[in-house]
């Protein structure tokens, strides 16, 4: 990847695919997901918060920062699984977000930075 190259990450679930920065940005980004309509990012599962989490783009990286009551599971490439509560995990590579409940229950949502 050359410096010049604005990194993307895509979300999908289902049918939806959003990109988190569709365009190439000189600032950080914010971009948000939960139940809540006003979110960049609905997701309907009844364990996720209205305004459950974010996710950060700062200096071409990604971070998903916890904001919610039940917290957030992150699976990143290398297989690792963490429960992110009140606080941030780097987001690389491709991976699984699960809002609010085990990656194992539900439909998480597929992420992929490219």
């Amino acid at each position: 990847m050359d410096a010049h190259h604005d990194p993307r990450l895509v979300l999908e679930v289902e049918d939806r695919t959003a990109e988190v920065c569709p365009q190439p940005a000189e600032e950080d980004v914010e971009f948000y997901l939960g139940r809540d309509a006003a979110n960049d990012f609905v997701y309907g599962s009844e364990l996720a918060s209205r305004h459950h989490a974010r996710i950060e783009r700062k200096h071409k990286d990604y971070y998903l920062v916890d904001c919610s009551t039940n917290g957030t599971y992150v699976q990143t490439e290398d297989e690792r699984v963490t429960h992110v509560h009140r606080d941030r995990v780097k987001l690389w590579g491709e991976g699984w977000i699960s809002l609010g409940q085990p990656l194992n229950v539900g439909q998480p949502i597929h992420f992929r930075q490219g």
